[in-house]
């Protein structure tokens, strides 16, 4: 049992500090407007893919 609680307390911290970079890269995005242009060029061209697809069949 004691190894199942040392894994799920390892794979807790592995999450969060995922989630604290997934953060700092986000923040880092949003205050850079250059940084934007290939975010916005990225969702839109998947937008376009879906909207292609969906109307295709």
């Amino acid at each position: 049992m004691e190894g199942v609680s040392n894994g799920l307390e390892a794979l807790g911290t592995i999450f969060t500090q995922l989630m604290t970079w997934t953060g700092e890269l986000v923040k880092t995005i949003g205050s850079t407007p250059l940084l934007l242009l290939p975010v916005g060029i990225f969702v839109g061209g998947a937008v376009i893919g879906l909207a292609g697809r969906l109307i295709g069949r």
